[in-house]
């Protein structure tokens, strides 16, 4: 490139409004924005308008290079990511918080890369009183402190808390009782005796170790819409109200048999259900000896992770299912068994959308016989592989394509995880996969 060449593309970009210089400006990290203002006069005080920051900040080396945070003007989204911790930098972690609290930012994300306990983010007590106009909190391996006796988070709307060190139980409570805007909230445990909540409408507990965690859920949440529990090793499970929750994940979840009789209470009144095959194993072990809830207002049930003889356990499930209209199945291995005859009231009824997940086509033949043949109103069949092998596979799906179907609606989709949509005696569309 040419002098000339440079020197036009330079006036180019000096022509940009303020304002579209700092879109550009926000997509980059935060340090290089803030060199910018050493390449011309104009940019020299242009990132100082930005709305956001994303530092990434390595506790050995020297605080004072972020003296630039006092000067930014209209801060209102903060990232920050602390890689290590030297020596006496606790101070300075606190300060910088306060520097960046003391914006009235709107979005704060704050973590440590480090998994020691000693490394955790001191986070200042001026996150209970001075974030009037905060919408949305995540914090990692972070060390809160005490509450104050009052805390005043009125704008609060979502809250994500992973790894967090409480002084006391009951701060975790009082801080989720104390925000009348908090709509959703995801932690990794329990970190108190409940969740009390008068907004809440979303909650999600989710260990991302490997092993289960022992909890106990107990939750005051009129409002309460969707409920996720994953990883989890549940010994006691209360919920006040239940007639609000439509949605409810228990994917991969382990409990006591006492537990159970709860769990399917708290199923019963949902319209969407996402499991693991082990609720249907429980299921139906129980199946034979008590008398199990129904659930008639099911609408859409998601199975994951079905393996060897679960088959078996979800069409003693489906029988409780009269209702049901989607039904999702995702599989880790094929052993069908010999029960193809028994058919659940909803496949003949009201099942419309069968959806099938699996590592490739397989014995998937005597899983689509099965709702063609007796689903008198299903509208879509979807079947979904990670890769087919060779031409026996081709075979095999041009074959569900053309195969007889109970319902004249049915359409039969067949999606490949790498190609897209399957077209049958002829080459991969260019379709997104799944």
């Amino acid at each position: 490139m040419t002098f000339e060449e440079k020197r036009v593309g330079h006036n180019i970009i000096n022509q940009l409004p303020d304002s579209l210089l700092c879109e550009i400006f926000f997509n980059l990290p935060t340090e290089e924005v803030v060199k910018t203002s050493l390449i011309c006069r104009r940019w020299r005080y242009v990132w100082q308008s930005l709305p956001g920051l994303d530092l990434v900040i390595n506790g050995s080396k020297n605080y004072d290079k972020f003296d630039f945070l006092e000067r930014f003007m209209f801060l209102q989204r903060v990232k920050l990511r602390y890689v290590g911790y030297g020596h006496n930098c606790r101070n300075m972690t606190s300060m910088m918080m306060n520097n960046v609290i003391k914006h009235k930012i709107q979005h704060l994300d704050v973590g440590s890369n480090r998994r020691y306990v000693y490394d955790r983010v001191e986070i200042p007590p001026t996150i209970y009183t001075s974030c009037e106009r905060l919408v949305f909190l995540k914090l990692h391996r972070a060390n809160l402190p005490k509450s104050p006796d009052s805390v005043s988070l009125p704008c609060l709307k979502i809250m994500d808390l992973q790894k967090i060190n409480f002084v006391d139980s009951l701060d975790m409570e009082k801080l989720v009782s104390v925000c009348p805007a908090l709509e959703t909230l995801t932690m990794d445990k329990m970190y108190g005796a409940k969740v009390s909540s008068q907004s809440l409408l979303s909650f999600c507990l989710t260990n991302n170790e490997t092993g289960y965690l022992k909890t106990q859920v107990v939750m005051q949440t009129p409002k309460l819409k969707y409920l996720k529990l994953n990883r989890q090793f549940i010994q006691r499970i209360v919920i006040n109200d239940l007639s609000s929750i439509v949605m409810l994940n228990l994917d991969d979840v382990a409990y006591f048999g006492e537990t159970l009789l709860s769990i399917l209470k708290l199923i019963s009144c949902v319209r969407d259900l996402t499991i693991s095959f082990d609720i249907l194993q429980d299921y139906r072990h129980f199946s034979k000896s008590k008398s199990l809830p129904k659930f008639h207002k099911l609408s859409i049930l998601s199975v994951k992770d079905m393996v060897v003889g679960s088959w078996e356990s979800l069409l003693i499930f489906l029988e409780s299912c009269q209702n049901l209209k989607s039904l999702v199945m995702g599989f880790r291995d094929y052993n069908w068994g010999i029960n193809f005859s028994d058919v659940p009231q909803c496949v003949l009824s009201s099942l419309e959308f069968v959806e099938v997940k699996a590592r490739e086509v397989a014995d998937m033949k005597k899983l689509w016989s099965y709702f063609m043949e007796n689903s008198t109103v299903l509208k879509k069949f979807t079947l979904c592989l990670d890769h087919i092998e060779d031409q026996r596979d081709h075979v095999m799906l041009s074959k569900l394509f053309t195969f007889p179907r109970r319902s004249n609606k049915c359409e039969v989709v067949v999606r490949l995880r790498t190609f897209g949509t399957y077209k049958p005696m002829s080459m991969f569309s260019c379709a997104d996969g799944f």
